[in-house]
């Protein structure tokens, strides 16, 4: 069985800056198909968020959570964040992340991709290297590139049976990313944001 935690900031105002890739409308249509097959096959109330806000998190330099003055953080790290990523993209071709797993987590249901050309990895390490983290953080290690298609309205224990349903569904999307983007989130999920940056690859 598992056991499912709500989310409980779901379209509430807040502030972050992340790292993220573009995604074009295509990719989110077949994003919003892959949302739509788990919403029919799961047991219980989702929260499924709107096109506009499905989106990949490369890093979050500043977090959604966190009890720091995140705008004086942000100052601070804003232009050497920009520096980095413009060093790391300038050169590199445009990459296509491959989505082809769905996972069921206790607070999510994502589905995983690959890079190939390893450029999420590389921002992610020099993020961890060169970056402090927010006062009272440490830094952030990830091992996944996924995007977040619903989260869990309510605290339900989930037959391992629904959960293999799920995780069996089949996932082929192949997405173009020609930028990579500096985002102010400030309604959660990513239902409200400001790019700051757009840094092309190739």
């Amino acid at each position: 069985m598992l056991q499912t935690i709500p989310d409980d900031i779901w379209a509430q105002p807040c502030l972050a800056y992340h790292v993220q890739p573009s995604l074009d409308p295509e990719t989110r249509d077949a994003f919003e198909s892959v949302q739509r097959a788990i919403a029919d096959a799961w047991p219980e109330p989702l929260h499924v968020g709107p096109k506009h806000g499905l989106h990949v998190t490369v890093y979050p330099l500043v977090p959604v959570k966190g009890d720091f003055d995140k705008e004086a953080y942000w100052r601070r790290i804003s232009q050497p964040s920009q520096n980095l990523l413009e060093e790391l993209c300038r050169g590199r071709r445009p990459l296509e992340l491959r989505f082809s797993r769905l996972k069921v987590t206790d607070t999510a249901i994502i589905v995983t991709a690959t890079d190939e050309t390893d450029l999420i990895e590389a921002i992610r390490s020099r993020i961890v290297s060169d970056i402090p983290p927010p006062p009272g953080h440490k830094p952030l290690i990830y091992d996944l590139i996924h995007s977040t298609l619903a989260r869990y309205r309510t605290k339900a224990r989930i037959p391992k049976e629904a959960v293999e349903r799920i995780e069996s569904l089949p996932v082929s999307i192949t997405a173009p990313v020609s930028r990579i983007r500096l985002v102010r989130e400030t309604l959660f999920p990513c239902l409200e944001t400001d790019q700051i940056a757009s840094i092309p690859l190739g």
